[in-house]
């Protein structure tokens, strides 16, 4: 499984001016995610992790601002289980259908530009309703593989497919900084 990162044209950089177009053809929704200092979308419940999954929606999402890091989780995958340490040299993070998926800002926070296609079933009261990972066992199996591996290293996106880390580890570490 290889993820989707649609890059953006940066039409000019100067020492403290980033001036880059940031859309992505065929959207049809815009939305703004800001994360004030460390946060978890969707928030944990009782210390149980929630995840967002679309059936009428394609997310690409866009690091404005800070950095974000995407758990993405979808069992119809070959390799089901993915960590994305997303900036905005990445481009728009595609995240497909029916992939369970949950961010947690960088230190100082962040801002995102999720450029959707929403399908004609699109209803936001069903699309952002957190599914809590208790709820799914297939989830819950998914999550202690080790984790596919995204980052921004050497100026290209890297994927590391063996870091040796399990997700659970890796979220903790993650988590223990957000609190």
């Amino acid at each position: 499984m290889n993820l989707e990162f649609v890059a953006c044209e940066v039409f000019r950089e100067t020492p403290n001016v980033t001036f880059f177009a940031a859309d992505v053809a065929g959207t049809n929704g815009s939305d703004v995610v800001i994360h004030q200092g460390r946060a978890i979308s969707p928030p944990d419940i009782d210390g149980s992790e929630q995840y967002y999954v679309h059936r009428n929606q394609i997310d690409h999402n866009l690091v404005i601002q800070g950095t974000r890091t995407f758990h993405l989780l979808n069992p119809e995958w070959d390799e089901p289980n993915h960590l994305v340490f997303l900036n905005r040299k990445m481009g728009a993070l595609k995240i497909p259908q029916n992939t369970f998926h949950r961010s947690i800002s960088g230190p100082l926070g962040s801002i995102v530009l999720n450029q959707a296609i929403r399908g004609e079933e699109f209803d936001a009261k069903k699309e952002f309703s957190p599914v809590n990972i208790f709820s799914r066992n297939d989830l819950l199996a998914i999550k202690i593989i080790k984790p596919i591996i995204w980052c921004w290293s050497y100026g290209r996106i890297l994927r590391k497919k063996d870091s040796g880390l399990r997700t659970v580890d890796i979220e903790k570490d993650l988590l223990r900084l957000v609190a």
